[in-house]
């Protein structure tokens, strides 16, 4: 049972969250409530632990968001959901940014937008003594710590560069050995079909998958990022590929591989920097999926001026071609990173169509920056340019205002999240692109879209698990999930329970 708090300076707020929840239902126990930050506070340093605090953020002695800061200090692991009025966003902005869950408004506030709320630090909790309870379990296996202790030395050598007189590092540790970054392509697209979450279990299994073969040790530097250090080096391709076909085998999600074998701990970094840059050359090469380390060639090559782009108004389609045409070859001699060439290619947008919405010039400009390959970004910036020259001749309209426009998406959501939906679903219906409406979703409901479609599905197969006796493939099925495994995954990814496990503890 989790303690809550209530803090507000209307005795009618307070009475109306208190009476709002049946807490002892959602396994809740109510500690108490106060009028102003101070004596919350003080109770909170007298009690032994409050796991939710729910505060008003305008309060007489200590607001909320001073009373947020040192309850956080207190205890880092607290949730804490904020109650403003309509004029103080800027206040809720700062809440959310140094750890609020969630706010809620006043003048809109309902009992079951609150409890989905509540519901939501619970599981946020439960989440997160789940995960504490399997890596206690992991840490009293010999071997899984041992293999701990391996990827934190080589994450420390490689980040804090301490490679010079330290005697801490263990004989297994030593090289050579074959660094090889593993890369997830299409990586947006991914997290937009299945979910953040659907990233991090593909990279643990894949990671499991690798300390059952290798001799060696794996682990994430970004979200779309794995690294390996292996102690095969005599032939790195064919090392290389044999990892790749043991990560097939895990999953269909295309990966491009970069690699480069480090011989000493001085080179530890040059080698991961080698391997990273080795499997970004796939952008140059999209039909090819593992690199060796090449070193980009050693003539200069001058970063493009402002003033290149603008000598190229007033608008002739003739020129801007002929102009992108050039600047296309130098991309192609690879002296460039992708992310470089992408940040030019935005330049060159922005610079043209500087009198149009900037809203609408990032939605360009973020098409551009997932394209996977030159010859992608190169129609794209195209397209892109032809869209913006229709737009500012008069052309095409927005016919919607944004809210109007999320309003339509999220009707569409709620009827159809239990069938096959996709963001270019979405997108479509409301008329605008897709990489638009996944800016415009996150922006306002600080959520990416697949994510808030896995939550409506988990919500509904909760409800499914608690209120019908459907086998959990029918629950799967019935929630918007095809594939009753990777359901089950996610689930207890998501609750800490089975679909089993959760209907049996439900309803004891």
């Amino acid at each position: 049972m989790y303690n809550v708090i209530i803090v507000d300076d209307e005795p009618i707020i307070r009475f109306g969250l208190k009476s709002s929840i049946n807490w002892e239902r959602e396994n809740l126990q109510l500690l108490g409530d106060f009028s102003n930050g101070q004596q919350a506070l003080q109770a909170m340093e007298n009690t032994n632990r409050v796991d939710i605090l729910i505060t008003d953020i305008k309060m007489p002695v200590m607001d909320g968001l001073t009373l947020m800061k040192k309850a956080l200090r207190l205890n880092p692991k607290l949730k804490v959901v904020l109650v403003s009025s309509y004029n103080e966003f800027e206040y809720v902005r700062e809440g959310l940014t140094h750890g609020a869950v969630d706010y809620l408004l006043k003048p809109t506030l309902e009992p079951e937008s609150f409890l989905m709320t509540i519901q939501k630090c619970v599981q946020k909790i439960d989440e997160e003594q789940t995960i504490k309870q399997k890596l206690d379990i992991v840490e009293r296996t010999e071997q899984i710590q041992e293999r701990k202790k391996f990827e934190l030395e080589m994450k420390r050598i490689l980040f804090k560069k301490q490679t010079e007189n330290d005697n801490s590092i263990t004989v297994r540790c030593h090289p050579p050995f074959l660094v090889v970054c593993m890369r997830m392509k299409q990586s947006e697209l991914v997290e937009e079909k299945y979910g953040f979450l659907y990233k991090s279990l593909i990279f643990e299994e894949i990671q499991e998958g690798f300390y059952m073969e290798e001799d060696g040790v794996c682990f994430p530097i970004g979200e779309n990022e794995l690294l390996f250090f292996i102690k095969k080096t005599s032939d790195p391709l064919a090392v290389t590929q044999q990892l790749i076909a043991n990560i097939e085998k895990q999953t269909k999600i295309p990966f491009s591989f970069g690699y480069d074998v480090m011989t000493e701990w001085s080179g530890i970094f040059d080698s991961y920097r080698r391997s990273l840059f080795a499997s970004q050359r796939h952008f140059f090469h999209e039909n090819e999926h593992v690199f060796l380390y090449q070193a980009p060639e050693q003539n200069s090559f001058e970063p493009i001026r402002k003033g290149q782009i603008t000598g190229l108004l007033p608008y002739e389609e003739t020129k801007i071609k002929s102009f992108l045409q050039e600047r296309y070859q130098l991309w192609a001699s690879e002296n460039m990173t992708p992310d470089a060439i992408k940040s030019e290619a935005c330049d060159i947008l922005t610079t043209l169509f500087l009198s149009l919405d900037h809203a609408l010039l990032m939605e360009k400009c973020s098409e551009i920056e997932v394209c996977e390959s030159l010859n992608d970004l190169r129609q794209h910036l195209m397209n892109k340019i032809d869209e913006c020259h229709q737009l500012l001749s008069g052309q095409k309209s927005k016919p919607y205002s944004e809210n109007e426009l999320l309003d339509k998406a999220l009707h569409y959501i709620h009827e159809h999240y239990t069938q096959d939906l996709t963001l270019q679903n979405v997108a479509d219906h409301i008329h605008i692109s897709r990489n638009y409406f996944s800016i415009l979703f996150k922006r306002y409901l600080e959520q990416n879209f697949i994510d808030y479609v896995i939550d409506l599905r988990i919500k509904r197969a909760k409800e499914l698990l608690l209120h019908t006796t459907l086998k959990v493939y029918e629950v799967a099925g019935k929630s918007g999930f095809n594939d009753v495994k990777y359901f089950s995954k996610l689930f207890k990814k998501v609750t800490g329970l089975s679909p089993g496990d959760f209907r049996i503890h439900q309803q004891k």
